[in-house]
């Protein structure tokens, strides 16, 4: 195993013109056994070590200890491309507790390394003004008698707050015998320690009571929760004055949830932060929880659509066609048979001959299964007819009774658009989404041209379609031509309280992922990860997600919801079977016109020829 081994020393103790090289003024006697060969490299410097300090790098020395130095010093972080440093620390002396001082003050720099102290005072008396963070790996040297020497790890959960230690190891002549559990492990206590955090009501994910400052549920509020009993800590929430996920701009600044963390006001966002390459500049992110996509809200159009094919639509055209041809042919044979009936006298011919209008009445009264007042023909030929028709008229009419009764029950919804290419044909509605909303970024720097032309069209600040919360957009999404586009996990909970039905688009759009958010190198960060993913695995995290976000099962189908309540037949049905009706009233009344004109003037010429 490679490891990269840094002996820091104070430079004086080198520019002590007594001091022969590889010696230091300042090394401790005691450990005199441990001491490292003379065979240095060089002296170089630290760029985040202060001045005062200087690193010498061993190439042979400390061979022994390199071999022996447990997996965890290279394997601390769940994802790591190199291997740690292993800095070792001879001297504890003043300059030595200034150098920790100042490395602790910046956040991040003492956790990529793994530190080892030689020290011969009391622990709680050197590092009583020195912050060592709970995610640095710092081990104390101290001499147990004889050549043994007793490892303690330190920290500390916050600045200001009492120094934990844990003994670690011992180390002697025969090996390092130390603990082999991982950081996370070993430090999956946090002693009571408070954790301020920022958070807003936004069900279902968060349920937040604002006025008291009290989590009280969702399934980002409920993990954070289960957090709170594994590690032992407790939170303290601060709200932020603008109530959303926030920005960040070009100059850096920040508002909302994000802007409380960039601004170092709260360790952690206990909220469904989306993660962005642009946040990524200002915060930290736990794992993700979820994995939502956007979706186009629209208000679900009336099912009871007025459809002047309705009466057409249980058969196809090619049967409706060949009905007429049936009708037409059936009504000729008919109208033939009855003639020859009557020529060849097989028939009485008293009977009233059926000429072929006549014939055709009768078969379309057959097929509507309607009687027909006159005398049916006694042939046995003619009456096979009327019987096959009857018969065959009985079967088709069931099935196109069958078929139109669930086209007037079932009520379904064609929405004006399905996906964004049709929105921008179509070009009948407005499409907006939440202020600052992460999905402007997705169009905006899309390299796809059609989203880059929703965003010119509709989605830039000039046309006036972002609105401050979902509640306003889907309100004005019910009183006007407006599309929302949103996470349905951010709508679900305001859908009660809408005033119209509202569906989504089936298709989906760019792929999110919500996680907790994180102070920017937050010492924190890699247990909370570490805890989540045992949630995960453990098939905790799943079961809160069945319990607490069963609607969003809806989305997955990616059907539209169906309509509740009764269902009833409504006129809107009947319009077009009462137009009908109607023209057919009209016609008749002109043609009776028609008639009763063409018999007027038939009777005046009557009159003026008897004159005549």
């Amino acid at each position: 195993m490679l490891i990269e081994i840094s002996f820091i020393v104070p430079v004086v103790s080198c520019l002590d013109p007594t001091c022969h090289e590889g010696e230091s003024a300042g090394a401790n006697s005691e450990f005199a056994w441990l001491t490292p060969s003379p065979h240095v490299e060089s002296v170089t410097s630290v760029g985040d070590v202060p001045h005062g300090v200087a690193v010498r790098r061993v190439c042979r020395s400390f061979a022994g200890l390199a071999n022996s130095l447990p997996r965890w010093l290279r394997l601390s972080h769940a994802i790591s491309e190199h291997n740690r440093p292993f800095h070792v620390l001879l001297s504890s002396d003043e300059n030595t507790k200034l150098a920790l001082s100042q490395l602790s003050s910046k956040r991040g720099v003492m956790a990529d390394a793994v530190w080892l102290l030689f020290l011969e005072k009391s622990v709680d008396q050197f590092f009583e003004d020195v912050y060592i963070p709970v995610d640095c790996e710092f081990l104390v040297a101290q001499r147990r008698g004889g050549n043994v020497v007793l490892l303690t790890e330190i920290y500390r959960m916050d600045k200001g707050l009492p120094l934990q230690h844990k003994e670690f190891g011992i180390w002697n002549q025969s090996g390092l015998h130390a603990s082999r559990e991982s950081l996370v492990r070993r430090r999956s206590h946090f002693h009571g320690f408070t954790i301020t955090a920022t958070s807003i009501n936004s069900p279902p994910l968060v349920l937040m009571d604002e006025e008291k400052t009290e989590m009280k549920g969702g399934l980002f509020g409920s993990v954070w929760t289960r957090l709170e009993r594994r590690l032992n800590f407790t939170t303290r929430y601060v709200i932020p004055s603008l109530r959303s996920w926030g920005t960040v701009f070009a100059n850096n600044t920040t508002t909302g949830v994000l802007g409380v963390l960039a601004d170092g006001q709260a360790e952690v966002g206990v909220f469904h932060m989306i993660m962005t390459s642009r946040r990524i500049d200002v915060m930290d992110f736990s794992i993700p929880l979820l994995s939502p996509k956007f979706h186009i809200f629209v208000r679900q159009p009336d099912g009871l659509q007025l459809q002047w094919n309705t009466y057409l639509a249980p058969l196809s055209r090619t049967l409706w066609l060949t009905i007429v041809l049936l009708i037409l042919l059936i009504a000729l044979f008919l109208s033939k048979l009855q003639r020859l009936g009557r020529r060849h006298g097989i028939a009485e011919k008293t009977l009233e001959r059926f000429w072929f209008r006549d014939c055709l009445f009768f078969i379309f009264g057959a097929v509507c299964q309607q009687g027909a007042e006159v005398q049916s023909p006694q042939l046995t030929s003619c009456r096979v007819v009327y019987l096959t028709t009857y018969l065959g008229a009985v079967v088709m009419l069931a099935s196109y009774s069958a078929t139109l009764i669930s086209f007037l029950t079932v009520r379904t919804v064609k929405l004006p658009f399905n996906d964004i290419e049709e929105f921008l044909k179509v070009g009948t509605h407005k499409l907006g989404t939440l202020e600052h909303s992460t999905a402007l970024n997705f169009f905006r720097e899309s390299e796809m041209p059609l989203y880059r032309e929703v965003y010119r069209r509709f989605l830039q600040p000039a046309h006036g379609t972002m609105v401050p919360d979902v509640t306003a957009g889907l309100t004005r999404l019910c009183s006007s031509k407006y599309a929302l586009l949103a996470m349905y996990v951010d709508t679900v909970g305001y859908m009660e309280h809408v005033t119209c039905p509202v569906v989504s688009l089936r298709r989906s759009y760019f792929r999110s992922s919500l996680a907790f958010g994180l102070a920017l190198n937050s010492p924190y960060k890699a247990f909370l990860n570490y805890h989540l993913l045992t949630l995960q695995n453990d098939g905790e995290l799943y079961k809160l997600q069945q319990l607490l976000l069963a609607p969003l099962r809806q989305q997955d189908a990616e059907e539209l919801a169906p309509v509740d309540g009764s269902v009833s037949v409504e006129i809107q049905h009947l319009l077009p079977v009462l137009t009908v009706l109607g023209a057919g009233v009209l016609l008749s009344a002109t043609c009776f016109l028609l008639e009763w004109a063409a018999g007027r003037r038939t009777r005046s010429k009557q009159k003026t020829a008897v004159a005549v």
